[in-house]
């Protein structure tokens, strides 16, 4: 085989922004993330965006996509539920260090 010239490739165990992680979270629907809270301390959250895992009390009066999408967009931050807890966090992506689902292991890049 050929080696591949193309330095384009994106590594698919890095997650490079906020709407692909998003995305990831979404899609895989219990994942596992490590994170830097504002007091500094370490925090390894289950969470999920799936619905059908959250109880209906707890489900959002409104989902709004494009707010979503512009909060995660303009301020990094997301919410994500809180399985364990039992409730919905916000997750400020710049400080993910690492994001596990049911197969692998997605680290955040660094700016």
């Amino acid at each position: 085989m050929a080696d591949n010239d193309n330095n384009n490739e994106i590594d698919s165990d890095v997650i490079v922004n906020a709407l692909q992680f998003w995305k990831k979270v979404y899609e895989e629907k219990d994942v596992i993330i490590k994170f830097t809270k504002a007091d500094q301390s370490q925090r390894i959250m289950r969470c999920t965006l799936d619905f059908k895992q959250i109880p209906k009390k707890d489900h959002p009066k409104s989902v709004n996509i494009q707010n979503i999408l512009k909060l995660i967009q303009t301020n990094k931050i997301m919410h994500v539920y809180d399985l364990d807890k039992k409730g919905w966090r916000s997750v400020p992506f710049n400080r993910v260090e690492y994001m596990d689902t049911a197969t692998r292991r997605y680290y955040v890049k660094k700016k």
